[in-house]
């Protein structure tokens, strides 16, 4: 198993034991949040398709990896701006 696949399998498990544990989405301002990284997951398994299938690799995989990066980054970051600067 590739470490790419290998951190797939936990965003996807840490994605799952998030959404256990909420209980008012909205209620918690987790919205911004979760969208970023259901977003990202999204991003990361059609790199890993693409990989798979078609043979992505290089420049393409690369782009598509920071991307998937910049979306779990500006949902952790962004919902913190969020809350604390636009929301206050």
């Amino acid at each position: 198993m590739s470490s790419f696949v290998a951190a797939f399998v936990l965003l996807t498990i840490t994605i799952a034991t998030g959404f256990y544990f909420i209980e008012d989405m909205f209620a918690q301002h987790l919205a911004h949040k979760t969208f970023f990284t259901i977003m990202s997951w999204f991003v990361f398994a059609g790199l890993l398709l693409g990989r798979h299938i078609v043979g992505w690799r290089g420049q393409l995989a690369v782009k598509l990896t920071l991307s998937g990066f910049f979306l779990l980054m500006l949902g952790y970051f962004g919902s913190r701006i969020a809350l604390q600067i636009l929301l206050h």
